[in-house]
């Protein structure tokens, strides 16, 4: 009797497993989850920089759930979209079958060795799909900027009034005052006050060096793509005419593609440095 009892316990405890496994089967309500991080900055999403020349790993990892995943899949759009989809594996096409994974989770990685090679905007988006059609979607929106190159050279100049007895030109290649015997040539900043004038501190060039002036630009923190940058979406002028203290002017040197940003720090209309009729000084800082 007792042995009977037994089996008719036992019995029902499996019956309720059974009920409780075909229940955990189909309950799909976990569905598909997919998480995505991108291993040097560790951003799971959204908006990324990285500089030219860069290289992009990511790590997926398909979770299941209570259901099988059935497929996971990359697209790329964008300035940088790679044909085929590149992957550290190799020789996987997309999208690709995972249902036969690891009954817990799958981990992969994939990498994009030339994802900095071209500027602008790319798009990457990961989806994993389960065998009930339900979906989870990771993106990346990631925008490559080109390598800052710091302007680190950084010298100070300074010019007289040009019919005074001192130097009243500038030659910003060489970082030296120009006298007026010498070369139009070397003459990037040339005073253009005349006789018996008071000093302004104008100037034009005499070769063909041009200027724009960005007081906006962060010449503390002056590169050659930012000036560069500047330059372009300014008005270039081969003058400049009554420069203040604190103004900054980028130029393109000489027709060619190196550029100099050139901080006013003084003028000063009474500097009789020159001990003449025609006084006047003007200084500045510039960095190429």
């Amino acid at each position: 009797m007792k042995i009977r009892n037994l089996l008719r316990f036992a019995a029902a405890g499996i019956l309720a497993l059974s009920f409780t496994a075909c229940e955990d089967d189909n309950d799909s309500s976990l569905g598909a989850s997919l998480i995505v991080t991108e291993s040097t900055s560790g951003s799971t999403g959204g908006a990324l920089t990285i500089s030219q020349g860069s290289s992009l790993v990511f790590v997926w990892d398909a979770r299941k759930g209570d259901t099988d995943m059935d497929l996971f899949s990359v697209s790329v759009t964008g300035s940088n979209s790679p044909s085929p989809i590149p992957t550290s594996l190799g020789g996987r096409n997309f999208p690709y079958d995972i249902a036969n994974a690891d009954d817990e989770t799958y981990i992969d990685t994939l990498i994009f060795p030339n994802a900095g090679i071209n500027l602008g905007v790319t798009s990457y988006s990961f989806t994993v799909t389960d065998k009930d059609g339900n979906t989870d979607n990771v993106t990346f929106t990631v925008t490559v900027e080109a390598n800052a190159t710091p302007m680190t050279n950084e010298t100070n100049g300074a010019f007289f009034h040009i019919a005074g007895s001192l130097e009243g030109a500038y030659d910003l290649v060489n970082g030296t005052v120009v006298g007026a015997s010498q070369p139009d040539a070397s003459k990037d900043m040339e005073n253009t006050d005349a006789a018996g004038d008071a000093f302004t501190g104008s100037w034009m060039a005499a070769n063909s060096t041009m200027f724009v002036k960005d007081n906006s630009y962060d010449y503390a923190n002056a590169t050659v793509e930012a000036a560069t940058s500047s330059f372009a979406a300014g008005t270039a002028s081969a003058s400049v005419s009554n420069p203040a203290v604190g103004d900054i002017y980028i130029a393109k040197l000489r027709g060619g593609s190196t550029y100099a940003v050139i901080k006013i720090v003084n003028v000063d209309p009474s500097d009789n440095t020159c001990n003449c009729g025609n006084t006047g000084k003007i200084t500045f800082d510039f960095k190429k």
